[in-house]
C-alpha cells in the first residue's frame, strides 16, 4: 500500500488501521504510515512555521512521539489522520513559541513614556517573543495603547492558550472582568493594526 496506489478516499481508513497497528509496536505499519502521511504532515508544519528545516524537525518530533507514546489521543478520540494533523500543528506552534526574537518590543504607555521589553533577554512569554519577532514597531505601538493588566491578559491567552477561567484564576480577577478585558483589548488591537496598515 503506497500513497500512489491508495485511492484518496481510502487514506483516512488506511491511516486509522496503521495507527492501530503502531499502538501494537508494528514497525512495518509505522514505516508505511510514514510513507503515507509524512508529506501531508510536513505541509501542515511548513504552513505554521514558514521554515522547511524547522518543519522537518517538527515532523521528526511528531513521529518520535508517536512511536514512543502511541496511545496519546484524547480520551474517546480515535487516532486518525485528522488527529495526526492536529498533533503536527500543535507541535509546530510549540516550535514557533520556542524561538527567541532578536528585536525588543517597544511601545508608549498611557503617560507617553517609551517602554521596552526585550523578551529574548528576559526570557519572556512565548506570545511576547512572537510579538517582538513579527512586527515589533507597529504591533508594539498598538500593544502600548492597551492598559497594562489587559495587555498581560491578552499575552497570556494568546501565547499560553489559557481559557478565560484559567486567566481569571491566574490573575485573581473576576471572570467577567477578564472577558471584558479580552473583548476590548482585541477590538482596540484590531482597530489600531488596521489603521496602521
Amino acid at each position: 500500500m503506497t500513497a500512489a496506489t491508495l485511492p484518496a478516499d481510502g487514506l483516512p481508513e488506511a491511516v486509522a488501521q496503521l495507527l492501530s497497528r503502531v499502538v501494537l509496536r508494528d514497525t512495518s505499519a509505522f514505516q508505511r504510515l510514514y510513507q503515507l502521511v509524512a508529506s501531508r504532515l510536513l505541509a501542515v508544519a511548513v504552513r505554521v512555521v514558514q521554515d522547511r528545516a524547522l518543519a522537518e524537525d517538527v515532523l521528526q518530533e511528531v513521529f518520535v512521539h508517536l512511536w514512543n507514546r502511541p496511545q496519546t489521543g484524547a480520551p474517546g478520540q480515535a487516532l486518525s489522520l485528522s488527529w495526526l494533523c492536529v498533533v503536527t500543528r500543535n507541535r509546530a506552534i510549540d516550535a514557533l513559541r520556542k524561538r527567541r526574537p532578536e528585536t525588543p518590543l517597544h511601545w508608549r504607555d498611557a503617560d507617553g513614556e517609551e517602554q521596552v521589553h526585550d523578551a529574548a533577554a528576559e526570557g519572556g512569554s512565548p506570545l511576547e517573543l512572537l510579538l517582538a519577532e513579527e512586527d515589533g514597531s507597529r504591533l508594539g505601538r498598538c500593544m502600548g495603547q492597551i492598559d497594562s493588566e489587559p495587555r498581560s491578559a491578552l499575552l497570556l491567552v494568546y501565547y499560553e492558550g489559557l481559557t478565560h477561567a484559567e486567566l481569571a484564576q491566574r490573575l485573581a480577577r473576576p471572570l467577567g472582568t477578564v472577558k471584558a478585558w479580552m473583548r476590548r483589548s482585541l477590538a482596540r488591537l484590531r482597530d489600531c493594526m488596521e489603521s496602521c496598515a
